[in-house]
């Protein structure tokens, strides 16, 4: 995984919109089981930071998606934020089966 988007400016592991967790978990659901809220506010993180390559990050996935590959994503990258008129968040990136 080269690039991951957060834009969830309420999540602990974001730092200008890119999710700096070692691993990242996508629920059958689609939404961030990795997403860990924090009180902190992230208001300066509303500009999107270029990240620095990181090929080593691994995305678990269980949802039902034509990037899933043996329980792992294999998208070049995923942008996670509310989206699809729910409040959680979860994977923009998910494309179904």
């Amino acid at each position: 995984m080269f690039d991951l988007k957060c834009k969830r400016n309420n999540c602990k592991y974001n730092k200008n919109c890119n999710c700096t967790s070692k691993e990242v978990h996508v629920n059958h659901d689609t939404s961030c089981a990795t997403f860990n809220p924090t009180l902190k506010s992230h208001n300066e993180e509303e500009k999107i930071g270029q990240p620095p390559i990181r090929k080593n990050i691994k995305v678990d996935c269980k949802a039902d998606c034509i990037f899933k590959k043996s329980g792992n994503c294999t998208a070049n990258g995923i942008t996670v934020q509310t989206c699809k008129n729910r409040t959680d968040p979860n994977c923009c990136t998910f494309q179904p089966e």
